[in-house]
């Protein structure tokens, strides 16, 4: 079997962090797929004479591929060695990132492939080829179930912050599930606290956080640190987000006099927060994390969601909710949205307990939790 060369035009390059990680440990992550597979032998990383790997760049390699015989030495000129320009490598990998496996690899690593002799590419034209890599990257980490306002205005717009914040070393998905809580917080003081200048406020926030929300997932599934307990805990704080905005504006206008509206809000508080109650106690009865999508998924399993019920999931996922009541604060209409808004969740709790009692085994809905989820 072959050992693999990938040959970096430079130690910058080698380092240069492609979405969050340096590249040359998304290259070693990569052939590690070749190696498990039995395609080759092993791989060695070099980047110019006298380069030496910094820490974090071999505590990526043996994150992302710790089974991979790796080396940071060049091999001899041996005819079961193949080399390969390391920033093609990444770029092209990064080009298959949304179905990464042994085929995509093979194809990355044909064109990848160094021409005996052939000059490494200019410094320049190589950090193009990784910046590229990165946006390709960031490209691949929607998630089909993406609701329409997620999916044309929320992600370009959290992707875009999660491309500035995976240059920041050390940063992890757990610092943006923070930073998430930390915008539901500021939102429930301002809608607490404040008059009609704190509801816009607290609307704005909220959208906000709703678009931020996508962060965390976004750098987890760039960076490969997905984990059941950070799905776990995003969709728990998207949950309590949830339950603070429709309190804190419940009792902004109720302290406006507006009774009624106040009424309303804390009906739609009580039946949501009763449907997630029962969807979270379903999910763990079963010995699985907490899940607040276990109805939109029993709901869509073997695709026999037809459009009607793919309409009403749409218009109850959080993205659409927070970008429409910031609109309609905007416009004026707080209490009109928690008129509709406790109408949909009493909707919304009915059909919850109707799939929840006629569902399978608390076994059959051990699904992973998704960053986005229905008014949850």
């Amino acid at each position: 079997m072959p050992q693999i060369i990938v040959v970096f035009s430079s130690a910058a390059t080698a380092e240069y962090r492609v979405a969050g990680v340096p590249a040359a440990a998304r290259a070693a992550q990569a052939l590690a797929v070749l190696e498990r597979s039995g395609d080759i032998g092993g791989c060695a990383v070099v980047a110019g004479t006298g380069w030496s790997p910094s820490d974090d760049l071999v505590s990526e390699c043996r994150r992302l591929a710790p089974r991979l015989r790796l080396t940071f030495t060049p091999a001899g000129h041996d005819e079961q060695v193949v080399r390969v320009r390391g920033e093609r490598l990444v770029a092209e990998v990064a080009r298959h990132a949304d179905s990464p496996g042994r085929d995509a690899v093979l194809t990355a690593l044909a064109a990848a492939l160094a021409r005996p002799q052939a000059p490494l590419a200019y410094p320049a034209a190589a950090l193009r080829e990784l910046r590229r890599a990165g946006r390709d990257i960031l490209a691949s980490t929607g998630k089909a179930g993406d609701g329409i306002v997620s999916r044309y205005v929320n992600r370009p717009i959290s992707r875009a912050i999660s491309g500035l914040l995976l240059k920041v070393p050390g940063l992890t998905p757990m610092h943006a599930s923070i930073g998430t809580a930390v915008l539901a917080a500021l939102m429930t003081i301002a809608l607490i606290l404040g008059d009609g200048a704190g509801l816009i406020a607290g609307a704005l926030l909220f959208q906000a956080a709703s678009i931020f929300d996508g962060v965390d997932g976004e750098i987890a599934r760039a960076t490969a640190r997905t984990s059941a307990e950070g799905a776990t805990l995003d969709s728990v704080i998207d949950a309590f987000t949830n339950l603070a905005f429709v309190a804190g504006v419940a009792v902004n206008v109720g302290l406006a006099g507006d009774l009624s509206g106040a009424l309303a809000g804390a009906v739609a508080l009580l039946v949501l927060a009763s449907g997630l109650f029962l969807m979270s106690a379903r999910a763990t009865a079963g010995g699985g994390p907490v899940n607040f999508d276990i109805v939109k998924q029993r709901l869509r399993r073997d695709g026999r969601a037809g459009p009607i019920t793919e309409w009403l999931i749409h218009l109850t996922m959080r993205d659409f909710f927070a970008a429409a009541s910031a609109l309609m604060i905007l416009a004026g209409q707080a209490h009109v949205l928690l008129l509709i808004f406790a109408a949909a969740a009493t909707g919304w709790f009915a059909v919850t307990v109707a799939v929840l009692r006629f569902a399978a085994r608390p076994d059959d809905e051990r699904a992973q939790p998704e960053p986005e989820h229905s008014l949850a």
